[in-house]
């Protein structure tokens, strides 16, 4: 078969283009830029090298204004609007599969694959996803929102393996990655750089500060409410003599409200709003997990109103974050999943 694959120039991808290879398809590499030509020097030094050891032919695509239009402005007004969004994904329906399918069409590609750590699972004709073998580094969260039908024309050669081995057979073939290199950021923030900072910037937004409150009391002043997120109690600057954390977050007042009661951030119903041409399941019994980190919970969904519907856990969540991600899950399969909204402006 003749197989796309998306290459970032780390370990992951390299070791997927190397267990295709062995495999006997025919392997050609593409790699997406955001900012536009040329590559970054280290980014295309790390894609070249991979390829030669791989004897594989490989293209950059310019994505760079699809990338600004889907995922950087629809982020960045989200956050400027008290929301906590999550661009990866955004990014993946729009912009790592979309763009990538329509490129694995172009050059009459049989499946484009990806480095991501998912399995699959074949039933009634239909391709569904799983989690990860790999647990701790299961990716299936971020891909909540894809497209109807998108998972039956991509394959993920990683699915099945751990990191350890991924690194392990890497390794045996002759490529040389170093730990410290691989990030769970954002790959369009710098490291040590905030999110919302940096697409802020990328969007042209100027950051708009404003009060803190702590029970109607003005307590301080932050630098944005693109820079906190709900249940936050880091960083924010503010010393009360007891620990705090973002209780709400204004974006018609630009106001960040402070409390230190952590029942007050307990939740047990909220509301999923689809995305078009997501996917979503039927109304019954699931798995809801609401950040990558978190762990699944028991939940009953119901559908409201023609793409939204409720969510009701079987124990309260703490920091039930608007615009965040809720994906659902029946044991390790994938169900579908929906933006994050707590009903208030309902």
């Amino acid at each position: 078969m003749k197989i796309v694959l998306a290459m970032s120039g780390g370990v992951d991808s390299a070791c997927a283009g190397l267990i295709l290879r062995r495999a006997g398809h025919q392997v050609t590499g593409v790699t997406m830029l955001i900012d536009g030509f040329p590559p970054s020097p280290a980014m295309d030094a790390g894609v070249k090298e991979c390829c030669s050891k791989l004897g594989i032919e490989h293209h950059y695509i310019d994505v760079s204004e699809k990338f600004r239009n889907e995922v950087v402005l629809p982020a960045a007004h989200a956050y400027a609007s008290g929301l906590t969004p999550n661009p990866c994904s955004l990014c993946n329906p729009a912009i790592k599969f979309g763009e990538l399918l329509k490129f694995t069409a172009s050059v009459k590609g049989d499946l484009l694959a990806t480095g991501h750590y998912v399995r699959q699972v074949f039933r009634d004709g239909k391709v569904f996803l799983r989690r990860g073998a790999d647990r701790g580094k299961d990716q299936s969260y971020f891909l909540a929102l894809l497209e109807e039908g998108m998972a039956e024309k991509v394959i993920f050669p990683l699915g099945e393996l751990t990191k350890p081995v991924v690194r392990a057979v890497a390794s045996d073939f002759g490529f040389k990655f170093h730990k410290s290199e691989e990030s769970e950021e954002l790959c369009f923030v710098p490291p040590g750089v905030n999110a919302g900072d940096e697409l802020f910037r990328r969007a042209g937004l100027e950051p708009r500060p404003g009060r803190i409150i702590f029970r109607g009391k003005t307590v301080g002043r932050h630098q944005g409410i693109h820079r906190v997120t709900l249940g936050q109690r880091q960083g924010l600057g503010v010393a009360l003599g007891v620990p705090a954390f973002v209780k709400n977050i204004d974006g018609v007042r630009h106001t960040v409200e402070l409390e230190t009661d952590t029942a007050t951030l307990m939740r047990d119903e909220f509301f999923l709003v689809r995305r078009e041409n997501s996917p979503m399941p039927e109304p019954g019994e699931y798995e809801i997990q609401i950040r990558y980190r978190s762990r699944p919970v028991k939940c009953a969904l119901e559908e409201v109103s023609s793409g939204l519907y409720r969510v009701r856990t079987e124990k309260s969540l703490r920091a039930v974050t608007p615009g965040q991600i809720g994906a659902l899950y029946r044991g390790d399969e994938l169900c579908g999943g929906g933006i994050i909204t707590l009903g208030d402006d309902l």
